[in-house]
């Protein structure tokens, strides 16, 4: 646990949570976003973004050369509403100290979750209509087992 402290720490100095407004409209007319939670650093210390995707589940890892008077980078972005509430927002919310980033994530994840509320994401198949089962529709309603015994193929 004290390394995740350790990552909190991390990105209280390296990290950013910002919103990217696309030019796609939902039918409403509101502006479409992408929330993006990304850690920015200097190549030699990839492997601290390696324990942090690690610990989170989620994210990719991104390297660029050196350009002019700047080092190789590398940056961990994660651009998935999925995996911010259900790895990126736990995690903050337990190991982000009281900080300004703090400030900044808690104002990013309220934004979030109400974009979430009003647009919410596709999750999929329909889970069968019969009480108690979960399983995806296959059709008629009804998953595969289900609709095999309604239809008695």
């Amino acid at each position: 646990m004290a390394g995740d402290f350790a990552l909190g720490g991390l990105v209280a100095g390296e990290g950013t949570f910002y919103v990217s407004r696309t030019k796609d409209r939902f039918r409403d007319g509101q502006q479409k976003c992408r929330f993006v939670f990304q850690v920015h650093m200097a190549r030699r210390d990839r492997a601290l973004l390696g324990a942090l995707r690690d610990v989170l589940g989620f994210g990719a890892i991104t390297d660029r050369p050196a350009q002019g008077m700047w080092l190789p980078s590398s940056t961990l972005t994660i651009g998935s509403r999925k995996a911010h509430l259900s790895a990126t927002i736990p995690f903050m919310e337990r190991h982000l100290l009281p900080c300004a980033k703090r400030r900044q994530f808690e104002a990013w994840r309220d934004e979030l979750v109400e974009y979430d509320l009003a647009h919410p994401r596709r999750t999929g198949r329909s889970p069968c209509s019969v009480e108690g089962c979960n399983e995806p529709v296959r059709g008629r309603g009804l998953c595969r087992r289900h609709y095999y015994r309604a239809t008695g193929y």
